[in-house]
């Protein structure tokens, strides 16, 4: 394979999302085949190494509507087309994969390849009020049955996900390919003992053992147990403190009057929300992190925190079970909805040191199989794979 398209939602320095994670999975990427890039929203002169030429539609100072933002990319694709690019990959954005599926199915009578990266488990269900957010869900699964019927590749991952998206969308599985997230080790690694309690008390004042949350302060990423979980530590006096991250979401405004209303703010930090580049120094500090998510897919946090050495502890949900060290995920996962179990086991581990020490080896000795320079090997065999189809 010689060239690609590849469609990326956004691009911020400042980012929160996983998506700047993507900045340096293209660079290794563009080393390996001639690489260009479609940024829907983006900073101002976005810098990404490797690539043969960066297409922005919407910029800090400029903002498009939808529909010249759909003829845009519809442009672009012919552009492309023309100069021999036959495989457009979107990463997980309806708008960017919409234009792409009417141009080339509709337009060029199917000429070119068109992958979507979607993985994620839709655990939010509708109503029927007409709330904004509401109708953007409505029309946004209205779309998504439209995409994945008219794509060619659904790309998910991990395993379990092939499975999720045949059985919920009924997408035939010959069109479902596997395809991992990466993590840079060079970014996200671990400290010794001994730097770990200095960057600790420098960063977050305490001595206490540190369990981690980073995500949306959503109801379904379980926020809502934050606060329980800190009751607990307070209630038995454990040496824990939970530190949370996270992007503003339907929770944020509850999570921070619990900390007040139960007095926990030498159990619960509230962080709010913390750029991506600078998130790996609460990872390396951290014991224990904290997913109590309701619903995942590849869930990009969890291997953060296993390249940093930090143990994961987990609902059992999307694909995190195929993640995380075959030895370890009986003892790291609760069941959805076994709130109570999860709460008491997750101090349970934090407070058994040499088990944390076992796991946290095992977690780092797991993530290797994620390292960008390997999931760029594999991304390049499915695409090779696939052209010769």
């Amino acid at each position: 394979m010689k060239k690609l398209c590849y469609v990326l939602p956004q691009y911020h320095h400042k980012s929160a999302e996983n998506f700047y994670h993507i900045i340096n999975f293209l660079s290794e990427l563009g080393k390996r085949v001639e690489l260009y890039v479609i940024i829907e929203n983006s900073d101002n002169n976005p810098i990404i190494d490797n690539v043969k030429e960066i297409f922005v539609i919407n910029n800090t100072n400029i903002k498009y509507n939808y529909f010249i933002r759909f003829s845009k990319i519809i442009k672009i694709y012919f552009n492309l087309y023309k100069k021999g690019v036959k495989m457009f990959f979107a990463r997980a954005s309806s708008t960017g994969v919409f234009p792409l599926v009417v141009a080339n199915k509709y337009l060029n009578f199917n000429k070119a390849d068109i992958i979507f990266w979607s993985c994620g488990q839709d655990v939010i269900p509708l109503t029927f009020d007409f709330k904004k957010k509401n109708i953007k869900r409505i029309l946004t699964r209205v779309l998504s049955k439209f995409i994945f019927s008219n794509i060619n590749y659904l790309a998910t991952g991990p395993e379990t996900m092939i499975d999720y998206y045949h059985e919920t969308y009924k997408i035939p599985k010959r069109k479902i390919q596997l395809l991992y997230n990466d993590i840079s080790l060079k970014r996200f690694y671990p400290l010794n003992p001994i730097e770990k309690r200095k960057v600790k008390n420098e960063l977050l004042d305490t001595k206490k053992k540190v369990m981690l949350f980073v995500h949306t302060f959503n109801l379904a990423r379980g926020t809502d147990l934050l606060h329980k979980i800190a009751l607990n530590i307070k209630k038995h006096k454990h040496n824990i403190v939970i530190v949370a991250i996270g992007r503003e979401g339907d929770y944020s405004k509850y999570l921070e009057a619990e900390i007040i209303k139960y007095d926990l703010s030498e159990q619960l930090m509230n962080l709010g929300t913390i750029p991506n580049k600078d998130i790996v120094q609460y990872y390396q500090v951290a014991d224990l992190f904290l997913m109590p998510s309701r619903g995942e897919g590849f869930p990009r946090v969890i291997i953060e925190a296993m390249a940093c050495k930090c143990v994961p502890f987990s609902f059992d949900v999307g694909g995190v079970r195929d993640i995380l060290h075959k030895d370890i995920s009986e003892n790291t996962m609760t069941k959805v909805h076994q709130e109570d179990k999860f709460m008491h086991k997750s101090i349970q581990l934090i407070n058994d040191n040499s088990l944390l020490d076992e796991y946290a080896e095992l977690s780092y000795e797991k993530v290797q199989e994620f390292k960008t320079e390997v999931i760029v090997e594999m991304y390049l065999n499915k695409f090779k794979e696939l052209e010769k189809k």
